[in-house]
This record gives structure tokens, sequence and C-alpha cells, in this order.
């Protein structure tokens, strides 16, 4: 993975830039060199950048691709990638979402209201529950950390960046018969809204087991004018699991360097992940379509 950040981060775009410049250079008249003077210069960053963006792509197919491979295998390694698709169960009793009640082995919640300054958050949360996905041959436990929930790097492709968006009082009612049930205390012991003070509960059991609430100054329950964001992961979902297996727990979840291992879920499982490769397939043969034409456009001398 550190080598695909180098390749991905480096190596890719002087490469692109430094092979379309010297290229574009062999048009006459011969350029000077200077650089940012020469119609070389410019058409090697439009170029290489589709190129770039074309590399970055196939390394992301290739790693999706052996993800899928890996899938496949029967048998998972201790300390090695592993790969299970299938549907999600909660190993006991299921989650409640606090907002719509959906049944479910994790759950986010953001209330947020607004005011001259922008959106303000008045609590926010989330929770996960141990929990499996049951693939055809394989099951293993979901080992997320409180940041894979936290940041969404288990469910992407939400309408929003904090979830859905829930209307109705009934909604705003089961929230706040959600918050009178936690003891936030007195104490002032987090940060929220730009460095306000918050108060925060938190219970941390192990890895996919935990939960936090966060309440802001001032706050003590949902109001009218509040709109309410959440996230869950229903139980029963399809969803394809990449991370690192931990044979003690047989689970898995993110190796020693999250960032650059990171536990990912992609909803949809298997098919969902096959789609997302042949759309990424089509911006690698539009980028290089693109590159191809200015390379055209540049020989042709039209600009």
């Amino acid at each position: 993975m550190a080598t695909s950040l180098v390749l991905r981060l480096l190596v890719f775009p002087l490469g692109s830039f430094v092979f379309f410049y010297s290229v574009f250079s062999l048009r006459e008249p011969l350029p000077t060199f200077v650089f940012g003077t020469t119609e070389a210069m410019g058409a090697a960053f439009v170029a290489g950048s589709f190129t770039w963006l074309a590399l970055n792509k196939w390394l992301v197919i290739r790693r999706m691709r052996a993800e899928l491979a890996i899938a496949r295998q029967m048998k998972f390694e201790d300390g090695k990638r592993a790969v299970v698709s299938g549907r999600i169960k909660a190993k006991e009793t299921p989650l409640e979402s606090p907002c719509t009640g959906t049944r479910c082995a994790a759950y986010r919640y953001k209330v947020v209201r607004k005011a001259r300054s922008g959106w303000i958050t008045d609590f926010r949360g989330y929770a996960m529950t141990p929990s499996v996905i049951r693939g055809t041959t394989k099951t293993a436990f979901i080992l997320a950390e409180t940041d894979d929930i936290e940041f969404l790097i288990l469910k992407p492709h939400l309408a929003t960046v904090d979830g859905d968006r829930i209307e109705g009082d009934a909604a705003k009612e089961r929230l706040r018969q959600y918050l009178a049930k936690i003891d936030f205390g007195a104490e002032f012991n987090d940060r929220m809204n730009a460095g306000s003070e918050a108060r925060t509960k938190e219970t941390y059991v192990e890895p996919g087991h935990f939960r936090k609430d966060t309440c802001a100054k001032d706050r003590d329950s949902v109001t009218q004018d509040n709109m309410l964001l959440e996230m869950v992961i229903a139980e029963g979902e399809t969803f394809l699991m990449s991370g690192i297996y931990c044979a003690d727990k047989n689970g898995i979840g993110p190796g020693p360097n999250s960032t650059l291992e990171p536990l990912r879920l992609i909803k949809g499982g298997e098919a969902a992940h096959r789609a997302e490769i042949a759309g990424k397939q089509r911006t690698v043969m539009i980028s290089l379509a693109l590159a191809a034409l200015v390379t055209a456009v540049h020989f042709a001398g039209i600009v």
C-alpha cells in the first residue's frame, strides 16, 4: 500500500509530465526548455493529468480485482489480507438506530441546526454491536474501530456525507427518548463546533463493539428546528469486507497502520465491486482517449 501511494502521488504525476513534455518537445520549433514558456509545457500538463488519472484508476482496479480473487479463496491466513462477501448478522441482539429504529449492526447519527455561521451540531454519536459477515464458505467478525464508523469508511455512496436526512416528528421523538437515557454528566470533557465545549459518554469494549454519544454545551434535547441525519448498516445487508485477518478473534479489521491498510466494507458485495470496476475501466479509457486527443491537437499545430 505504501508503494501504491508513492506511485500515485509522486511517480505517476512526474513520470506522465516528463514523458509528454519530452514527446511534445519534438515539435518544431524546438523549445528553449525554460520552465513555463513553451507550448509543450501546457500541453504536457494537460495530457499528463489525464494519464495520471488513468494510471491511478488502473492501480485501484488492480487492487479491487485482487480482492475478488482473495474472496474466492476457501481459508483465511492470520495477519494476511482477507476478503469475504455476504450478509451482515449481529452476533446477539441487533441495535436499533436512534432516529428510525432500524435493526442494524452499526449506526451513526448527527443532529444539526441552522445558525448565522452555518450549520451547528447539537448532538452526534455512533455505535456498533459485534457482528459477522456470513459468506457462502466463510464467516468473519467485523473488527471495525471507532474511526471506521465516525469517518464513514464503512459506507460510501450516501446522499450526503453525514448520512440520510430523516424527516418527521416521530423520528425526533424517538431520538429524544434515546438521548434522555444517556447520562452525559456535568463535566465538559470534549470539544465540537470549532472548539466549543461538549459532553461525551463513551463505551469501548473491543473492536466492533463500542458506542459514543456527544452533546453540545447548553443543549438538552432535540427541538423542532433541528435536522436529523442518520447512517445505518442494517442487518441482512450484503457487503464485501476487505482487511487484515486476525485468527484469535476470527475477524477482519484494519492493519497495524490503518491509513495504509484500512478496513473496507463495500455495500452490495461482489456485484457492486464488479460494477465499480467497470466504471473505473470506462474512466481509464476516456482519460487515455483525452490524452491522445491533446497529443493530436498539439502536433497538428491547432493551438
